[in-house]
Order: C-alpha cells, then structure tokens, then sequence
C-alpha cells in the first residue's frame, strides 16, 4: 500500500514553472507483486486520486485568462507492471549457488514499465458565453456529446526499495503515465487535438512478504530433505552426516550429494564425475563441453568447434567422402575406413596401406603386409629365393645351391614398362630352356631388377613382375615350376651406374641364375 501526490497534464494544466501548484492532488494506491527471479518482478498496481485544471491558473499566455475553461474529476487507475532490479533484489555468499540466495539487499533500485487502464468522469466548465472569442462553439458540442470512456495508459518509472526488516519493505517511486486518448479532462477537439493528456504521481509504499523464505511451507528447489542427526550415531568422515546416511561414510562430503564429496564443486558427486578434478555439467556427468555442442571435451575430437557425434564432435569435413573427418582422418585424401581411421586397405590382408610393406599384395601382419610363397618365414620382398624355401642367412635361399659348373649367365633385358622387352629375350630365354632341358638336376632362378628412375615400392614390384612374366614363360616351355623361383630387387643392385641412359638399359634386366638342387625331377 502507498500514498503521494499526482497531477494532470494537459489542456487546463502544464506546470508552468512559477504557477501555483493547484493541479496536485493526494493519491492513494495498492500495489501486489511476485518475484520472478532475483531481478524481475511482477507488480500489479491500483491508484485512486483527484485530477484538475484551471486556466485560471496561469498568468501567461493571456488568452488562457480569457478561455476560462477548468474541470475536475476522479481517476481510478489499474495496470500491470514489470519492475527490473540491474542489482538484484537478494545478495550472495561466496561458494553459494545462485539458486541460494541469502538476504534480501538493503537498498534495491528498480526501473518499472508496463500497460494500465485509466477510469475518469470529469465535469467540465466551458465558459462558452457568446462573448468567448477563444471557443468555438461547435466544438464544445463535440466534446460535451462524447460518452465518457476508458483511456489506455503506458506507465512508466523508477524508484528504490529499502528492506527494514525480514519481510517489510518500505519503497519510494515516480511515475510518468502518458495516455493514448486525450479525454481525461473531458476536453479534446475544443482544446488541443493534438496532445494526448498524461498524468504523474510520486509516493512512498510499504510491501509486506507473506510468502518469502517461509521454509515450513516451501523448500528451496535445492534443497535435499534434512536428517535428523543423533550425536551418538558414529560419522567415520566427520561430515555432520551419520554413516547411516552417508552414501560415502570414508569421505567427507555435503548433505546435497548425500555425504559424498565434490572435489570440483560443480553439483556432481565425485563417484559419478567423469571430471572430478574439472567443474563442469551436470548433463555431462561432470565434465566441460567448450563449444556446446552436446558431446563431453574428454571425448570431443575437436573442443573448440562445434560438430556432430558422428564425427566425434569435429564438424563433417570429409575431403575423402569416406566418413571420417578431416580432423582424425590419417588419409584424408585416399577414401579409407573408419576402423583404420579412413585410411585403405588395398590387397584386403587386414592391415593399412599406411602401414602395409606391401599395399598391393596381402600378406599376414608378421611380416607387415608382405606374402611369404615358399612359407619360409621370409618376405617375398626380402626373399631371394621366393618360391623356394630356405633360411634367413641364406637371404631366404635354401643352404647349398651353387651355380652349375660351366653353366653360362643369362639376362634378359627390358624396356622402361613391363611388356617392353626386347626381342632378342625370346632367343635368350630359349636357351635356357634348353639347358634346363638337358640336365634336370639344375633349377633357375629368376632376379628382376629396374634402373633408378622410379620409385620404392613401385620398383620393387615392377622388378618381382618382370621375374614372374619370365618365370612363367618358361613354365609354358615345359618347365616344371618346382625349378624356377624369381624375386626381384628394384633399383637396390645396379649393373652399372645409373648416369647415362645407355647405364640404365643396362640396369632394367632380369639375371637368370642356375642352381644345383641335388634331386632330379622326373
């Protein structure tokens, strides 16, 4: 409830300074409100006063002398308001959530706005004597025939509220009311049409809280149900909470969280917090999430971006479209895997390409990707007597094969590709088939080599390919393949320097060797 004093502004009244202050009046009001948070409320006003003008009044301009118009009337007012405290209407402790206030404030300022609904019934004297120059008669005839209604008003203003005790508060406030309508003095189009007419008041009120920290009826929404504590229950931890009750009687901890503790304070158990030693979400299980995006910072591959889960919290940047981001993709631009995070697995053996010795041929993981023909325990690539088994000291060869006495070197040569090998090969291949022919206790073995114009592993498989093709072509000459092994060295033993282009003719080669196996084949 409050009082003060109000005024009207308008066609018989502007507060001229140095006029006597005839046009306030005592005012009387009812206010109720309801805290919506710490700075907002909801305030519901009513106010009864007197409102009235006189031209009389003033001295200048002269005609308003002449004019003589005045009125009275009663005004009831009734709006609704927002009153917004920038300070807060309740103080904090240091280490209190902001869900627990702990006072109300001494002194809480307030800005206040809202939308009211004012009620007059003026009763005007017009003057309109004939002699009256500054009336027009058929206006005062429009303005006496208008039925007296409503007008919309828009308060609004400041103030401050002062706490004298726990639920007292006394409050001092000005308001200005502009008006949407003109007809609060019951005067408009024979005064000024132009002007809407407005009113102020000031005062002082006193609040009472009925319902405000009244813990018997209402709890605090964080508030946990309260123990009733035996001292001579045992507390292991010291916490003020029995061991009965205590869900963590080994560590000190607070009543919200049941006697666990919280060693980040951030609402979340310790036991529970997937980031005890970091504050963070409850959401999260206690841990932080930068850039909001919903996923925890511990499992989010990109904590400064938003993303999505199926990228594990990066934003979908895939320049390979395999489905792994950018940002964990160890092979960006080759579309890969997620199992090998989005890197390929070309010869399908189960391991990377990345990693694979050999991306092109599939070999078991021991020997990192590269096949084992002769199942040695020697790798192809590092085998020089791949499709014959033998021993690490021998480079993979069996232990005794030395060269057929008397028995001459064969190479064949080859252009810069596979097919390109010369025609000449053909005649030295047929020879070699003849000497295999004629004693089938020999064996060959085919060496493929390339000059060093490309590139490892490339060489190496183009030189093993080279082996192979004549391998094969003496196999279709009717030679057992039990006989023939081949393997290939790449760029690794050169012929000659690889300085000239007639050096790497040379080096681009296939040497067949023969070897004395100690068994006939029939």
């Amino acid at each position: 409830m409050g009082i003060g004093t109000a005024a009207y502004l308008g066609e018989t009244n502007d507060l001229q300074l140095g006029s006597p202050a005839k046009g306030f009046h005592p005012e009387i009001n009812l206010q109720a409100r309801k805290n919506l948070n710490n700075s907002l409320t909801l305030r519901a006003h009513a106010l009864f006063t007197r409102i009235s003008g006189n031209d009389r009044h003033y001295r200048t301009p002269a005609w308003r002398q002449e004019r003589g118009l005045s009125f009275t009337s009663s005004l009831l007012s009734f709006s609704l308001m927002g009153e917004f405290y920038p300070a807060g209407i309740y103080s904090y402790k240091k280490g209190k959530s902001r869900k627990q206030h702990t006072k109300r404030r001494v002194c809480t300022p307030f800005l206040a706005a809202g939308l009211g609904v004012d009620f007059t019934r003026p009763k005007v004297y017009w003057n309109d004597q004939p002699s009256n120059d500054y009336l027009d008669p058929l206006l005062v005839s429009i303005d006496k025939g208008r039925s007296n209604k409503p007008d919309i008003s828009i308060p609004f203003g400041l103030g401050a509220r002062f706490s004298l005790s726990k639920r007292f508060t006394l409050g001092i406030e000005g308001f200005i009311v502009p008006t949407l309508g003109d007809y609060l003095d019951g005067i408009s189009v024979a005064g000024n049409p132009d002007d809407n007419d407005w009113y102020v008041f000031a005062g002082i009120s006193g609040c009472y809280a009925f319902g405000e920290n009244n813990k018997k009826n209402k709890k605090s929404e964080t508030e946990k149900p309260e123990i009733a504590i035996k001292p001579a229950e045992p507390d292991r931890d010291n916490d003020g909470i029995p061991d009965i009750y205590d869900q963590c009687p080994d560590g000190a901890g607070t009543l919200q969280l049941f006697g666990c503790p919280d060693s980040d304070r951030d609402g979340v158990a310790d036991r529970d917090d997937h980031c005890p030693d970091i504050p963070g979400l409850v959401s999260l299980k206690g841990c932080t999430d930068m850039d909001e995006d919903g996923i925890a910072d511990k499992d989010d591959n990109c904590p400064d971006q938003k993303g999505t889960l199926e990228y594990r919290g990066c934003p979908p940047v895939d320049r390979d479209k395999d489905g792994v981001a950018d940002a964990e993709d160890l092979c960006p631009d080759m579309r890969g895997v997620l199992r090998f995070k989005g890197c390929p697995d070309s010869d399908a053996d189960g391991i990377p390409d990345n990693k694979d010795a050999c991306p092109g041929i599939a070999g078991p993981e021991r020997l990192k990707g590269c096949p084992d023909s002769d199942a040695d325990g020697i790798s192809d690539k590092e085998d020089e007597c791949p499709t014959l088994a033998g021993i690490p000291e021998k480079n993979g060869c069996p232990e005794a094969l030395p060269p057929a006495p008397g028995v001459p070197f064969k190479a064949v040569y080859f252009g810069s590709t596979l097919e390109g090998w010369y025609n000449t090969s053909l005649v030295t291949l047929d020879e070699v088939v003849a000497i295999l022919q004629a004693d089938p206790m020999l064996d060959a073995r085919m060496e493929g080599h390339t000059d060093n114009t490309g590139q490892e592993p490339a060489n190496d498989l183009l030189a093993e390919k080279r082996a192979k093709r004549c391998r094969d072509y003496l196999i279709t000459k009717g030679i057992d393949p039990k006989r023939l092994s081949y393997l290939g060295h790449g760029s690794q033993k050169p012929f000659v320097p690889n300085d000239t282009r007639e050096n790497r003719q040379l080096n681009r080669r296939v040497e067949i060797h023969f070897l004395r196996s100690g068994k006939a084949v029939k």
